[in-house]
């Protein structure tokens, strides 16, 4: 620390002012002898003059200036690939010598001044046992965190002991370090003999009863042109299965199959390669494929009075989510009319399209519809019969002037509340172009809810553009104007893809043809698949008959799993935590079933959940050193083998590890240090008791 400076706000010739005004008061309190001997008087004398000195002094706001060194030592990180692929190869001993090495290597560079901390997969660890558990190896991303984390300090430098595969992220050698990375080569580099299904390409969603494609893809080494069956079975019985000759030269060979879906819900199908002597491990040889299999897709009906560009955006965003079946009527077409005419299928959800119109096209059909409550978007235009539509809907009453019409941008309501949008596609509605709707004065009906405003200009109108109801019985939309079609193609100038379009769209059909959940007690996983790794989280809600939460509820919650062996929990739900946590599941599909009681009733709760292990360190053993090499080589480090580990460490340990020095430079007001404020109350108190002691106030 250097010698501090005292510097000043305003002159420090202040101080003699200060200094002589203080030396005045005290004379003119003591000039006159009081009951005490003339040294005390001039002692009293003294400490007044320095006590009002100091406070007067303070006006004149003197600071201490200094400035503060501290040394920031260098940070050593022992960062270790801790995936499950080194227990493939590497012995239980291997393993633990290796553990001993880094252990000893971590107390060398401590002795050499250095901060040592361990890395692996999953970012900074105090455990200095190394548990060989990582389902996948993402290196970039290991050393991009610690780049992220001491960015501007002072690392020393990087030690990744590795096997050099990695099988999530980009490879490391094309990212760019600023700090030298040491590597340690472990594992073995020659090709073993193996068969490996290096991957399973299928559909994650089917239809029941449809037929949907699974590819097995193969590689392998040691057994060329040798036949090998590749089957694929579901529930212990063999679905389908095909005898091939094994490609040489370790090429990617693919085995094609065509599986029907049967059964509704999560199945899971086993793909696996014939067994072979020799193997290097038979771990890669099978693989699961879990497909979820529906009942039938939603059916959507676009009706509208005649041809128009909105339909086909309609229709591209709708066919965007496999969820859906979409048929398309345009009524001025006269089989288009027949086949609605005579349609006997029940929809989910049904768009008009400027309905009702001036002709009375369709008015049979819009009657069936009103009757049926099925869910309807309805698009208004200059062909919509606006009082006919006024008349005939519970949404919103309009009073127009015929043929009078307004340029309108949307507004979002942020206070929408009955789905979300994201930050993304609400700013769009600023750049859509404007849409052509009635003029005219607009009532809106109890329960609805404005999506979008309409702006003139720059004023919001107040009058809603897009609004939407969900009564007892049904859910129903209503667009003011057309041209959403101008949007789409908005989207794409502005954006390369018609992502928020096309979730405008799919949120509002998934909003509308989505029947109301009106149960009392519900229990969910927050998803429906996880990793064999992850935490299940179920999220639990129950409801008076007011459908308000309630909370204190006891929770039988069982799980069973496709061998039938159940897996029993409870809980209790409070307001502060409804959510139940389950870890430790093994892999596989499970049914689950959730019981409580609600007022003396007996309520139940049930779906299924997938959980999966991702088999990605079991694909490639053969380690790549030159992975390692080119690293080391880019950032100035070297690469070690494992058994060169003595040189790695009398490397590291040559040097010493150096500080980097930071200057703060500190002002410090006189007035806030205590030592002042203590000066002061010890002389006023010392001259109080001195004036009481001699026997004066």
């Amino acid at each position: 620390m250097q010698r501090p400076q005292l510097i000043f706000e305003y002159s420090p010739a202040l101080l003699l002012i200060c200094a002589l005004a203080a030396a005045g008061y005290a004379f003119l309190l003591y000039q006159k002898k009081g009951p005490w001997s003339a040294l005390v008087n001039k002692i009293l004398f003294g400490v007044r003059a320095v006590a009002v000195f100091i406070i007067a002094a303070l006006l004149v706001s003197p600071i201490i200036k200094q400035l503060q060194n501290t040394t920031e030592k260098a940070t050593y990180i022992i960062a270790v690939d801790n995936s499950k692929s080194l227990t493939e190869v590497r012995d239980s001993a291997q393993l633990q010598s290796l553990q001993n090495n880094l252990n000893q290597l971590s107390e060398e560079l401590s002795g050499q001044d250095y901060k040592v901390e361990r890395w692996n997969l999953e970012g900074k660890t105090d455990a200095e046992n190394i548990s060989f558990n990582g389902q996948s190896t993402n290196l970039t991303g290991l050393l991009n965190d610690i780049k992220s984390e001491y960015e501007g300090r002072n690392l020393g430098g990087v030690l990744l002991v590795s096997d050099g595969i990695y099988n999530l992220g980009m490879s490391p050698a094309f990212a760019n370090y600023n700090f030298d990375i040491n590597t340690i080569g472990i594992g073995d580099t020659l090709p073993k003999t193996d068969i490996s299904l290096t991957s399973v390409l299928y559909n994650r969603l089917s239809y029941q009863g449809n037929k949907f494609p699974v590819i097995a893809q193969i590689q392998q080494r040691g057994f060329d042109n040798e036949q090998v069956k590749v089957s694929i079975s579901k529930g212990g019985a063999t679905v389908a299965t095909e005898v091939v000759s094994l490609k040489p030269n370790n090429q990617i060979q693919e085995v094609k199959f065509l599986i029907e879906a049967k059964d509704s819900g999560y199945q899971r199908y086993i793909v696996s390669v014939e067994r072979k002597d020799g193997e290097l491990t038979y771990q890669n040889n099978a693989s699961n494929a879990y497909v979820e299999v529906v009942e039938g897709k939603e059916l959507i009906a676009i009706v509208a009075a005649a041809p128009h560009p909105d339909i086909k955006a309609l229709k591209s965003a709708i066919e965007t989510n496999a969820n859906y079946e979409l048929e398309q009527f345009v009524l001025s077409n006269y089989k288009d009319a027949e086949r609605l005419k005579n349609n006997v299928k029940k929809f989910d959800l049904v768009i008009l399209h400027q309905l009702p119109n001036y002709n009375k096209i369709g008015a049979d059909f819009l009657q069936k519809l009103e009757a049926s409550k099925t869910a309807t978007l309805t698009i208004n235009g200059p062909q919509t019969d606006i009082r006919t539509f006024s008349r005939e809907n519970d949404v919103l009453n309009i009073r127009t002037t015929p043929g009078e019409y307004d340029n309108i941008t949307a507004i979002f309501n942020p206070g929408f509340s009955s789905f979300k949008l994201s930050d993304d596609l609400q700013a769009a509605f600023d750049q859509f172009p404007p849409l052509y709707v009635p003029f005219g004065k607009y009532e809106i009906q109890p329960e609805a809810e404005v999506l979008l405003y309409q702006r003139v200009g720059n004023i919001n109108s107040g009058y809603p553009l897009l609004i939407v109801k969900a009564s007892a019985d049904t859910k129903k939309a209503i667009m003011m104007g057309p041209g959403i079609w101008k949007w789409k193609l908005t989207d794409y100038a502005n954006f390369g893809n018609n992502d928020r379009f096309d979730e405008l769209v799919v949120k509002l059909v998934q909003y509308l043809s989505t029947k109301d959940d009106k149960r009392k007690f519900r229990v969910y996983p927050t998803k429906n698949e996880y990793l064999d790794n992850e935490s299940i989280v179920f999220e639990t809600e129950i409801y008076n008959d007011l459908f308000e939460r309630v909370y204190n509820n006891k929770i039988d919650l069982t799980l069973v799993n496709e061998e039938g062996e159940e897996f029993k929990y409870d809980y209790i739900t409070s307001e502060s935590n409804s959510q139940y946590i389950i870890n430790g599941l093994p892999e596989g599909v499970y049914k689950y079933n959730a019981v409580t009681v609600i007022n003396g009733n007996t309520e139940r709760a049930a779906g299924e959940l997938l959980i999966k292990n991702v088999q990605l360190e079991s694909i490639n053993l053969t380690a790549d050193f030159n992975l390692l090499r080119k690293v080391s080589d880019q950032t100035g480090g070297s690469f070690f083998k494992e058994t060169e580990f003595d040189q790695l460490t009398d490397q590291l340990t040559s040097k010493a590890a150096q500080g980097i020095i930071h200057t703060n430079e500190e002002y410090l007001p006189f007035i806030n240090l205590k030592l002042i404020l203590i000066l002061i109350i010890v002389f006023i108190s010392f001259e109080w008791f001195m004036r009481k002691y001699n026997g004066s106030y």
